[in-house]
């Protein structure tokens, strides 16, 4: 993605009138630069200047004339362009698409999801300390079949005859044999609890990914000129616009990129709740705004990832992918994930039980040191390790993973999709949420209850309230309510289309609202 700078106003340089061909030399000279630019970005990424976080351009205090100049794109006169050649050039186009790339932003590097599976398993404080308790328990398996391998070979060394033989044979064959059913127990506990937290957070991703491709962003009605220099009506894939293509949004449409408005219809208004979380519609016109203004706060700019709500407008892209303001707060964004409240707290948890886990241990060690009874080390090594891994609890770990599991599931039923399943704790942690109402604890949508309608001696003489049908948004027909529905969809710029069988409206709340009644 790429984000043209303009130049700063003021007169030639000396010797060097302003003309076109100066201009054209310009946007060369601006083309190279970016392409050195994206050079150096790929050869020393940590070279990074901080600054390019910043959202920072200048195009919403240009004129046409200007705007048209540096994008090397051709606006009509009366900023519509919608008849006439209108746009970037063909050739233009695929060399402004070679330097600035595809119109999209880049994807965080996304680890293989066995990896995940395997850090699943085995990293994680309270995995590594079962871990350690299984391998701990299987060396001393080993330590003890190998004692138990000595004695029996001592004892055939000194035995001579056949009954005797027998007798220590059978002996040999009633002391307790070692097995490895502790930490194969153990061992599935942790893969299993690792597996169900694996395969809940891969089903919310997966989920996620599929809501990303069905709200993909459609196509684009866009105008370039051919080579012969007449116009071109296209049909553009939002990953194929370059600066200073010539696009038109309506009522509904998602903006494809960021974009300089240079026409739109009286009362244009864009949704910007994506961006900045409020929900009221703002307005849009075509004015110059001064220097002074923030370019987030232009109302002659729109943003990649918004929602025209209302009216129709011409705009010429001015940054695409990466650039953009959307991309500016992707890449402000960690890739590392804060702790949750739960992680911190069973991390807690372990350091206390691995102490006291550590002093029992001891404990167990000195007192059979000084037992009475003569115990060899193995069996005091033993002891001292069965009191230890006592103190560890190695049912915690798929308690607290089905709780989450069982958590998230009563979430996803309720529309929520839960990618982490330890946030589902954190959100338990809160115990005061403010929100903004609008499009969080309600749907930002309208419905038309009642409708009052005055009685023909006019107002005066009252008014005669029409009910919603019971269950329904549709009004009985009553002659009194066909021209006020007339009137009502005439100056609406609300539309319906239907949606996997569902009809979905698009437009503000309040047009919305009175489309469907």
């Amino acid at each position: 993605g790429g984000r043209f700078v303009a130049p700063a106003d003021g007169p030639a340089p000396q010797g060097f009138p302003r003309s076109e061909s100066m201009l054209t030399n310009s946007s060369e000279i601006l083309i190279a630069a970016e392409q050195i630019r994206q050079r150096y970005k790929r050869l020393h990424p940590k070279d990074a200047l901080e600054d390019e976080k910043d959202y920072k351009t200048l195009v919403h205090t240009l004129s046409w004339e200007k705007l048209s100049a540096i994008f090397k794109s051709k606006f009509l006169s009366d900023g519509r362009c919608r008849a006439g050649p209108a746009g970037l050039k063909e050739d233009q186009a695929r060399r402004y698409f070679e330097v600035y790339g595809k119109n999209q932003i880049t994807p965080p590097e996304k680890t293989s999801k066995w990896i995940k599976l395997l850090e699943q398993t085995f990293l994680g404080i309270f995995n590594i300390l079962l871990w350690s308790c299984v391998v701990a328990e299987v060396i001393l398996i080993l330590l003890a079949t190998s004692r138990n391998q000595q004695l029996r070979a001592a004892r055939q060394m000194n035995i001579t005859a056949s009954g005797a033989l027998e007798t220590s044979t059978k002996e040999v064959e009633g002391e307790e044999e070692c097995d490895f059913v502790t930490p194969i127990i153990l061992s599935l506990v942790i893969v299993f609890a690792a597996l169900l937290q694996w395969h809940a957070e891969q089903q919310a991703e997966d989920q996620m990914a599929s809501l990303q491709k069905m709200q993909a962003a459609q196509k684009v009605p866009c105008v370039r000129i051919d080579q012969s220099g007449q116009r071109m009506n296209l049909d553009l894939d939002p990953i194929n616009l370059v600066p200073g293509d010539v696009i038109f949004l309506e009522a509904g449409n998602r903006i494809p990129a960021d974009v300089r408005i240079i026409y739109c219809s009286d009362g244009m208004e864009v949704d910007n709740s994506a961006l900045t979380g409020e929900s009221m519609p703002e307005p849009r016109h075509t004015r110059t705004e001064p220097v002074s203004c923030s370019p987030t706060e232009a109302r002659n700019l729109a943003f990649f990832g918004t929602t025209v709500l209302k009216g129709n407008a011409t705009c010429v892209v001015h940054a695409t992918g990466d650039s953009t303001f959307l991309g500016k707060i992707a890449q402000g964004i960690k890739t590392s994930r804060v702790r949750s409240t739960l992680e911190v707290q069973i991390e807690h948890f372990i350091h206390i039980i691995a102490v006291v886990a550590m002093i029992v241990g001891a404990l167990s060690l000195v007192s059979n040191l000084l037992s009475p009874v003569q115990r060899t080390a193995a069996e005091v090594l033993e002891n001292s390790a069965a009191a230890l891994f006592a103190q560890v609890p190695e049912g915690l770990l798929p308690t607290v993973t089905i709780s989450l599991m069982i958590a998230s599931e009563q979430m996803a039923r309720r529309n929520v999709l839960v990618r982490k399943i330890d946030a589902v704790e954190t959100l338990g942690c809160v115990s005061v949420f403010c929100s903004d109402k609008t499009g969080t604890l309600t749907k930002g949508e309208m419905t038309v209850q009642d409708l009052a309608v005055p009685l023909p001696g006019g107002p005066a003489e009252g008014l005669q309230v029409f009910n919603r049908e019971p269950g329904t948004q549709v009004f009985r027909s009553a002659e009194a309510l066909e021209s006020i529905a007339f009137c009502g969809l005439l100056n609406n710029g609300a539309e319906s289309k239907m949606e996997n069988g569902v009809e979905v409206y698009s437009g503000s709340p309040p047009e919305g609202a009175i489309y469907r009644a």
